[in-house]
């Protein structure tokens, strides 16, 4: 459903949506799925929101620092496991994690339950890498190596972090 107001000639129109709770444009990973509820287009690129679900035992992506927008991630249902520059938390429910642009940041699902989460991309773009990811993985069945990685996120002004071991990790099994 969409709502409009009328602009003169030259003027963006001012208008708003509602997009039901399965509509957006799927981004699909293994074992993390995503919709973009709003999109660049919607809002002329200005942000972006997405609704992320994870499974269990995710790792999610590569710490990564991102030159050119912040993303506000909202926790929904289950926890998630956030590196935020140099510290750690796990997010449970109701809790907002902000990260600005160039701070080194990442974020994953070690434990068992699935989470589902909601970001905030200021401005849009990123999620077009999401969707490079998905393509990749629908197109050869595995994820991309480190090197590929690397390179998709450099076409979206972004670089993998330096590690930082988690000190509440579990060890590796």
């Amino acid at each position: 459903m969409t709502f409009g107001v009328h602009a003169p000639d030259g003027e963006q129109p001012s208008r708003g949506f509602v997009r039901g709770s399965d509509e957006g444009q799927p981004i699909d990973l293994p074992n993390w799925s995503m919709l973009v509820k709003v999109t660049a287009g919607d809002t002329l690129g200005r942000f972006t929101v997405l609704e992320g679900r994870m499974g269990g035992r995710e790792p999610g992506p590569l710490p990564h620092v991102h030159e050119g927008h912040d993303e506000t991630f909202v926790v929904l249902e289950g926890r998630l496991r956030f590196r935020v520059g140099d510290g750690f938390h796990t997010a449970v429910a109701g809790e907002t994690v902000f990260a600005s642009r160039r701070l080194a940041h990442g974020f994953g699902n070690p434990f068992e339950e699935p989470a589902r989460y909601v970001a905030i991309l200021t401005p849009s773009g990123y999620e077009d890498y999401f969707a490079e990811v998905a393509e990749h993985v629908a197109r050869t069945g595995a994820t991309p190596s480190r090197a590929l990685t690397q390179e998709l996120m450099a076409r979206h002004r972004t670089v993998l972090a330096p590690p930082l071991p988690d000190p509440d990790a579990a060890p590796p099994r």
